[in-house]
């Protein structure tokens, strides 16, 4: 080469790593910037307008400016990249060296150009090394061309750049002698732009009329083959759209001979494949000499399987800058990620917004939101294409395969929007298919993943009820989709973020109210827990600091879960939340969470909180909280409680619930329901069972059907509360009915209750048990509840079966034993830091005095 050609050969390198196909000059302030930033050395905005020419030039390019743009593309030097791409062909230069340093040039080129166009940094990216022995096994037996063919968005370009490094570049490359010519569409748009054909820029590029008359020559001149010539086309689906050039393209794979080094790799998405397949099989030689590969699957016509978790977590880790492994990433959402462009999803909307955690299930919806609002909204055509999907969504059933509709069967909306249904399988949000298990091979289409059916369905519900979310709308959700399912999940999650997007909460009380099964309740309020407070620290949210009112507080009450995503939620509203009376109940339930963590600090700094509005708690609340509250914190600091005043407020609140007319469940307020758990726990910690029986029986009165509620864990919690009463009145007979009673509801699928109410029901069996003098069974139950109270950190129940357990050892004379409880109990408290209030012991009057040494024991 001249020097003119190097410097034409320097600029469309710089200009392919500047990720820019073509240039202006506000380009040139860019450039600069990118070549500051790769090599700390200055090149002036003015130095890069006259390199492109975009202005007049004087003299030569220093040396300087040479070395800096020559550094840009990778080499250490202007002269290193004279050196690499001289291909003038000189007395000691085979033309086998001659080509391979051509096509170095071309494939460096397309490397560069994938590499930018990657949606994650390439360095971040997998090597998916599962194919290194396909191709390997490919370059080394008799084939003439392999395939990689998979879906839109599965890393078939990422794949193909790893493997040209890995095998041909890279400085322990396998085969450096081979040529690889990497062919990609900027390759043939590169010839189109420049008038010529693919016939004539070959001639051009290797003084060769064809690949056909390359193989011939080797043939006749085999002295001249120095290694393998591999040719890589990829990522030209859209150039074989038009019919000529797909001719043009069956033309040259009929055209390679058979021979021993040239190798052909060829990168399709499968639709194009499906037009491909029966080319090649109605040929015998491309038959015999097609390398499919281990992975490939002849239904889907795939051979690219998705990213492994090791993989995922490869990636995530480099771009969180950190390890991350299995266990920081929400189940869904590392399942979500086998498809590798999630993960490009995923590092574009972090850069934007950095507000949830890998651990958040909410990240897989607003992955599939923010990548459908890009692709679709966005996007022109807009209009049409989300009609189609809503129409294709609504025909789409489950198949032996999966999800998919056949083509016929909605091929009038596609008729009536064609360009709009191109548009949509060449972005991948669409994907074509062959079905062979019919006796005639039919189309049949379905959308690139399930995630992103399941949101157009969701559409298609909401425009059922003119996007408004209403009971009507969550029980057709009951009634469409199959309980239990991941459809019918994704399809309830959906409508938790319409409703939180549209602060309709109230209406979000229909899953606890309607016949959902009891896991779909629990996932959905934890769901509910996370789109609240990603929407709070939203900005221009409908759910906001002003917005949260009484239907918010009514949910969180309703189910007390105790897990720490409920904390983390309660914690972070009330902290948040405008409304000074949202605020003092959620002040209220976070006391709560502080009595079952026998967490005294937190406690304290609630109270205080509460204290400033102690007259308007008096103005809210049937007795106030506070005084309870205060009760319970002396209880903690083992302080003496003062005379009967609270006392006196309980039996008074208690005659007025009396004297109430029966009313309905619905009746039943929040408010009602924060006062009588903790005037109920007082009273049992108080040991005023006979109070605490009569203030139940007054809740009855007035609510002569609060057992049979069953979208609030209030009514299992007074169920278990009245049972533990019986035991201490020795009503046995009363307290099993109790336990029979619970173990029905619960066994009925559609009972709301959590984690919580069933440790409190193991505590309750074990002190039943203990009650009747069957300590084997009271063990068993201890033992059970004590996994799951481990599991999600209750600690005033894990300290309340640690003493039930002791105390049913000590009656079965298990002396050993109770030695090693007591010793696991008290480590329990010394690794967490806690006491042992009274209200953690629920065993008989003769356990007192054990209790008693328990407490005032100190490591």
């Amino acid at each position: 080469m001249n020097s003119n050609e190097l410097l034409i050969e320097l600029r469309k390198f710089v200009l392919t790593k500047s990720g820019l196909r073509n240039i202006d000059p506000a380009h040139c302030k860019v450039i600069s910037e990118y070549v500051f930033q790769e090599t700390k050395n200055y090149v002036s905005e003015t130095t890069i307008k006259r390199f492109f020419g975009f202005a007049n030039t004087l003299h030569k390019f220093s040396l300087f400016t040479l070395n800096s743009l020559s550094q840009y593309i990778g080499y250490s030097d202007w002269d290193s990249f004279k050196k690499d791409k001289q291909h003038n062909i000189s007395a000691d230069q085979s033309l086998w060296h001659t080509l391979k340093l051509k096509a170095r040039t071309i494939t460096d080129l397309a490397l560069i150009t994938k590499k930018n166009n990657s949606g994650v940094p390439f360095e971040f990216t997998a090597k998916r090394s599962f194919f290194y022995p396909d191709f390997d096994y490919f370059l080394k037996n008799n084939y003439q061309f392999a395939t990689v063919s998979a879906q839109p968005g599965q890393g078939k370009s990422i794949l193909i750049a790893h493997l040209v490094e890995h095998f041909f570049h890279s400085e322990n490359a396998l085969y450096k002698n081979d040529i690889v010519l990497l062919i990609n569409p900027n390759t043939i748009n590169s010839a189109i732009q420049l008038g010529l054909t693919l016939k004539e820029w070959f001639l051009k590029e290797f003084n060769f009329n064809s690949v056909s008359e390359l193989i011939n020559y080797i043939k006749n001149n085999p002295s001249n083959k120095e290694g393998r010539f591999v040719i890589i086309i990829d990522g030209i689906d859209d150039y074989l759209s038009q019919s000529n050039r797909f001719k043009l393209f069956v033309d040259f794979l009929y055209s390679i001979e058979e021979n021993n080094f040239l190798k052909t790799m060829i990168s399709l998405r499968t639709n194009n494949w499906i037009n491909l397949q029966p080319v090649l099989t109605g040929s015998a030689f491309l038959t015999k000499h097609w390398y499919t590969g281990v992975f490939y699957d002849e239904e889907t016509l795939c051979n690219v399987p998705p990213l492994s978790p090791n993989e995922i977590l490869y990636t995530l880790s480099h771009i969180e800058k950190k390890l991350v492994t299995a266990e920081d990433v929400n189940g869904a959402l590392l399942t979500q990620l086998k498809i590798p462009f999630w993960l490009q999803v995923y590092y574009k909307l972090i850069s934007e917004t950095r507000t949830l955690e890998l651990d958040d299930p909410l990240l897989c919806y607003e992955l599939i939101n923010f990548f459908v609002e890009k692709k679709i909204f966005l996007a022109k055509k807009s209009t049409e294409k989300i009609f189609l999907l809503k129409k294709i969504s609504e025909h789409i059933s489950e198949g032996n395969k999966g999800l998919r509709v056949a083509k016929e069967n909605v091929l009038t909306f596609i008729n009536c929007y064609p360009e709009a249904y191109e548009e949509l399988l060449y972005t991948g949000m669409l994907i074509e298919e062959k079905r062979y298990s019919t006796a005639i091979p039919t189309e049949v289409i379905r959308f690139l993943n399930n995630d992103i059916y399941t949101y157009f369905l969701f559409l298609q519900i909401t425009e059922t009820f003119k996007y408004k979310s209403s009971k009507a709308l969550f029980e057709y959700i009951l009634h469409h989709f199959s309980p239990r399912t991941a459809l019918r999940t994704n399809i309830i999650n959906w409508t938790i973020r319409f409703c939180v997007n549209r602060n309709e909460i109230a209406e979000l009380k229909n899953i606890l109210k309607l016949p959902f099964t009891n896991e779909e309740k629990n996932n959905a309020f934890d769901f509910i827990c996370c789109v609240s407070k990603y929407e709070l620290n939203k900005p221009n949210s409908k759910f906001n600091k002003q917005s949260i009112g009484q239907d918010f507080i009514d949910l969180m009450a309703s189910g007390r879960t105790m897990s720490k995503l409920y904390k983390e939620t309660i914690k972070n509203i009330s902290d948040n939340v405008l409304n000074e009376d949202v605020q003092i109940m959620l002040h209220i339930i976070e006391c709560n969470i502080s009595l079952i963590d026998i967490d005294k600090a937190s406690l304290v700094n609630t109270m205080q909180l509460l204290k400033r509005n102690y007259k308007r708690l008096n103005e809210l609340f049937p007795i106030n909280p506070y005084d309870l509250i205060l009760y319970f914190y002396n209880n903690l600091i083992n302080k003496p409680n003062e005379g009967g005043a609270l006392e006196d407020k309980i039996i008074k609140l208690c005659h007025q619930i009396d004297r109430t007319p029966p009313l309905k469940n619905e009746a039943l307020t929040t408010i009602e329901i924060l006062s009588y758990r903790l005037v109920l726990t007082a009273l049992f910690t108080q040991k005023n069972y006979a109070e605490c029986h009569r203030f139940i029986m007054a809740i009855l009165n007035k609510y002569p059907n609060i057992f049979y509620l069953r979208n609030s864990v209030f009514s299992p919690f007074l169920l278990i509360h009245l049972g533990h009463t019986y035991l201490k009145l020795n009503y046995y007979k009363k307290a099993q009915r109790i336990v029979a009673f619970i173990e029905k509801i619960i066994a009925n699928d559609y009972t709301y209750y959590t984690k919580f109410i069933s440790v409190s029901f193991f505590v309750f069996k074990a002190s039943f048990y203990n009650c009747i003098h069957d300590y084997e069974k009271a063990i068993v139950k201890s033992n059970l509840g004590l996994e799951i109270a481990a599991k999600n950190d209750f600690k005033m129940m894990e300290v309340a079966l640690y003493l039930l357990k002791i105390d049913a050892l000590k009656h079965s004379e298990v002396f050993e034993e109770v030695s090693n409880v007591i010793k696991e109990l008290l480590n329990f408290l010394a690794y967490h830091k806690i006491s042992m209030p009274d209200y953690t012991n629920l065993n008989g009057g003769d356990f007192e005095q054990t209790f008693k040494v328990l407490k005032s024991y100190r490591k």
